[in-house]
């Protein structure tokens, strides 16, 4: 609440402004200069229009259908109206709740309408000439009616705060003594979509109970405590506040407003007033605010220029390249402003700010932090916003597991796979359906730590900076370096394999880990002991242990598994359900997928497809009884279905304590297979850990190591190129891990390898991350460039002329390829610049910038106004996926800033 004697400050800061910004093309030829409205060489960069009508308004990918301006580390963002009923309100509220985003309130929300009592004339800014836009940072509204001219600019001045300065300029020769009046209501509607578009709110979400009530100057919307239901976290004392630095009365009813105010503009000048939107999780943030807006509309204008210089300075910073086009600028300012949209203050549980992978993304909003995004996001960040991306980082190792951890004491060093805005109940918090800490990522860390710190030190001139950051964060580095080794390095041999913590999605309660599968095989039970079977559910069953897991595989007449600790180990490695890791669909994947079961399309039986190339089998199939079957069903030619299957089975060992003998505690699972892109990550995280040794100040631990680091980084090097690559198709894989009759026990050939390259799933983007890494021979990198050139490979543009985009995440030979799978085709950009670096570090710059330029040319959007994707079809550059995601700008900011140089 504010004071009277606040009060008395704030309206007097409603000032008359005579026009000392003079613009001779604005001044209508009044003879007086109107206010001049920011302008931007980096005009709409991302469509910022629309008017939401459901709170969950989504696209097909469960995004946000409209892309808000969202800034500062802000928790709501505003569009601009898509049409002239939204004139005069930056209405369309994106309002993110902990963990998920949606629409508040639609365009016309917090709508003005002026009166001049003088005259009696209503103004309604519907019918005005208007200019609506955008710029980096800034929402803009200029409308002209034959009286007045009202000019509205939305900038974020705190990091819960957004502020709207309304500028009106009297026209006329007589003094107008104005009416102000807003209104609004919110969104009516819970969900987009068929089957719901005519539920309301309240039937939907009963609980949520929105309550729109008036308060000093302004008014505050209150929710009820809303959690678990995957759409809305909220706790009781939430609030959303809309104050103005004008006396305002309002009439307030459950969803809907009206307030009314006055001021006075004299002939031929103008006056200008303050609205600030606040979103707000608690009442201890509800407090904090008050006070700080107190501030802000007593001195409304130092913070609309502190938002202002703030963007001066990422673009100053970040836009640096004068070799880059004009096309290639702009695609660097959209992927600025999608990371700083993406960017959110501290809140709840996490203790400093963080970057999020789309907060328009209903699964990736919030506050939630991925590792391998982060490291991502902040090697981009840390050239124009680096105390952001210093923060992301510390908010992945804010988590970081100790030796005393309550949960997992065997895991010290790990890193949780996702950190949200409240920790589980079983860490202490207040639950989270999003948290997750069974797997980790990719050990790109210590790879995105020295870009922050050579930014910092040479871009920024801040070396004391540098030398804290490093300081920090490399004893954490190290500790998450030996914990591959000790955790996920099955046979100890220096190259981690990707898989699973123990978990109880992966492991009983006493450490056996189990499956389910799905089977009609009749001789079941009489394979699988009894003792091991947990459960039953028709044909499925929970099966307990790795014998037993083991006998599936090699007994078991089989429809399909689940296996909790291969779908963690897709996730740790962040490449998900690439085909490497043995996925692929069948038969029976085809029959529940098809939503048109006679679709050519989508009758992808990609199994037998790869069982009739590599081992003859007649994959002849019928639809009988509304499902696809083979009809072959000769013994012999079912064997090779058979063969084929165990070309993409994935086995597992547990690692236990004590050089896992089998009695040591047991410390989680990995996939018997060494996956080449880990390996090149394990070599340069060697590299750079060996850098920073050297560059610590002196006590830090671990300092001493650099020689270690380095010696590791030399044998893994070697290891990669006798090991990984394959010279009769010329590229780089995973490798299985050759085992004793027991099935887990370690057996290395007797060239040292741990064994051969798994030839048989295909090539994937896996193949060049030691060209990226800089750990291929010449030799080995010529050939796998070839390979990514070839049309008919990873060159889709080539082959799709003026439609594909380069370097899907499977080849088209790739027998689990699909254009629309989604680490099993399409397109994604992390993936794309590892390649174009990789054929930069070899000398194929050239090669590379083509397919960059196709790049650009080919995905939807790209150089227009569309939002950032998370991936793209290679064959029509389509978007797909997340909207406004933060890898995806990372690597394109990136690719501008560090790339598309001559």
């Amino acid at each position: 609440m504010f004071s009277k004697s606040t009060l008395a400050i704030v309206i007097g800061a409603s000032i008359l402004l005579s026009g000392c910004n003079s613009n001779d093309d604005n001044n209508g030829g009044s003879g007086f200069t109107l206010p001049v409205a920011p302008t931007s060489e980096f005009t709409n960069v991302i469509d910022r229009t629309g008017n939401p009508t459901h709170l969950r308004d989504y696209d097909i990918y469960s995004n946000l259908k409209y892309n808000a301006l969202i800034d500062n580390g802000a928790w709501h963002g505003h569009l601009l109206p898509e049409d002239a009923a939204g004139y005069g309100s930056f209405g369309g509220i994106m309002q993110v709740t902990q963990e998920y985003a949606h629409f508040m309130s639609g365009e016309t929300f917090d709508k003005l309408t002026i009166t001049d009592k003088n005259s009696g004339q209503t103004y309604n800014l519907s019918d005005a000439k208007a200019k609506v836009y955008s710029i980096p940072g800034a929402l803009i509204q200029v409308l002209e009616l034959d009286d007045i001219h009202v000019q509205m600019v939305l900038r974020f001045v705190t990091n819960r705060s957004s502020l709207v300065e309304t500028k009106i300029t009297n026209l006329t020769d007589n003094d107008m003594d104005l009416s102000l009046e807003w209104d609004g209501e919110l969104v009516k509607y819970a969900r987009s979509g068929e089957d719901y578009e005519n539920k309301t709110v309240a039937e939907y979400y009963p609980e949520y109970k929105r309550q729109i009530s008036a308060i000093d100057n302004g008014i505050k919307i209150n929710f009820g405590d809303m959690k678990n239901n995957w759409a809305i976290r909220s706790d009781a004392d939430a609030e959303f506040r809309i104050t103005r630095s004008l006396k305002t009365r309002t009439i307030a009813n459950e969803t809907s407003f009206t307030s009314v105010s006055k001021t006075q503009v004299s002939a031929k000048k103008t006056t200008a007033f303050y609205t600030a939107y606040s979103n707000l999780h608690n009442a201890n943030e509800v407090a904090s605010e008050i006070v700080k807006l107190q501030d802000v509309l007593a001195t409304p204008t130092s913070y609309m220029n502190a938002s202002k210089k703030r963007w001066d300075g990422y673009l100053a910073n970040g836009l640096t390249n004068k070799d880059a086009t004009p096309e290639q600028a702009r695609v660097a300012v959209k992927a600025m402003m999608t990371l700083n949209g993406n960017w959110r203050s501290a809140a709840g549980d996490i203790k400093q700010a963080t970057v999020t992978p789309s907060v328009t993304a209903r699964w990736f909003s919030g506050n939630l932090t991925w590792p391998w995004d982060s490291w991502k996001q902040a090697y981009a960040m840390a050239h124009f916003n680096p105390d952001v991306a210093m923060d992301n980082i510390r908010t992945v190792f804010q988590e970081q597991v100790q030796a005393n951890d309550k949960i997992r004491p065997q895991d010290k060093g790990y890193l949780l796979d996702v950190l949200t805005y409240t920790k589980p109940t079983s860490r202490g918090g207040a639950g989270s359906e999003n948290w997750n800490e069974r797997n980790t990522k990719p050990s790109l860390a210590s790879w995105s730590v020295m870009e922050v710190y050579h930014a910092l030190a040479n871009d920024f001139g801040r070396q004391q900076d540098a030398q804290a950051f490093i300081d920090e964060i490399y004893p954490k580095l190290v500790s998450y370096h030996d914990w591959w080794l000790s955790n996920r390095d099955h046979n100890q041999n220096g190259v981690p394999e990707y898989g699973a913590a123990v978990d109880p999605a992966h492991n009983t309660s006493d450490g056996v880990m189990y499956v389910w599968v799905e089977t009609k095989d009749p001789k079941f039970k009489d394979i699988i002991p009894s003792e091991d079977i947990i459960k039953t559910d028709g044909d499925h069953y929970q099966v307990k242990g790795m014998a037993s897991y083991n006998k599936i595989l090699d007994e078991v007449d089989y429809m399909n598994l689940e296996v909790g600790a291969q779908e963690a180990a897709g996730w740790e490695s962040g490449m998900d359900n690439a085909a490497r890791f043995g996925f692929i669909y069948n038969i029976h994947d085809m029959n529940k997928q098809a939503d048109d079961i006679n679709h050519p399309d989508k009758n992808v039986d990609q199994l037998g497809r790869y069982a009739a190339t590599a081992h003859g089998f007649d994959n002849s199939m019928a639809l009988t009884n509304g499902a696809w079957d083979y009809t072959n069903k000769d013994a012999a030619n079912l064997a090779k279905l058979k063969l084929a299957k165990q070309d993409w089975e994935v086995r597992f060992a547990e690692n236990r304590a004590n050089n896992n003998d089998p009695a040591g505690q047991l410390l989680g699972f990995s996939m018997l297979q060494e996956s080449v892109d880990q390996a090149s990550y394990m070599y340069s995280d060697n590299k750079y850990l060996a850098e920073m040794a050297g560059l610590v100040s002196d006590g830090v631990a671990g300092k001493e190591r650099a020689q270690e680091f380095l010696d590791d980084a030399s044998k893994i090097k070697t290891y990669i190129n006798q090991c990984m690559f394959d010279e009769g198709t010329g590229f780089f894989y995973d490798i299985h891990l050759n085992v004793a009759a027991d099935g887990t026990t370690p057996a290395p050939l007797a060239n040292g390898c741990a064994g051969e390259p798994i030839v048989a799933r295909g090539r994937g983007p896996e193949g060049w991350s030691p060209l990226f890494n800089e750990a291929a021979t010449q030799e080995h990198a010529d050939k796998v460039i070839a390979v990514m050139r070839d049309q008919d490979e990873f060159n889709t543009p080539d082959k799709f002329q003026n439609t594909g985009v380069p370097l899907p995440t499977a080849s088209q030979t790739n027998p689990a390829y699909g254009k629309d799978v989604y680490w099993r085709g399409r397109v994604w950009l992390d993936q794309v610049y590892f390649g174009f670096r990789a054929m930069d570090n070899y000398g194929y710059k050239q090669e590379a910038i083509s397919m960059a330029n196709e790049l650009f040319n080919n995905a939807e959007g790209m150089t227009g106004n569309m939002p950032i994707r998370e991936n793209y079809n290679p064959e029509t550059g389509a978007v797909q996926g997340a909207s406004n995601f933060s890898w995806s700008a990372a690597h394109l900011y990136m690719m501008y800033n560090g790339f598309f140089t001559k």
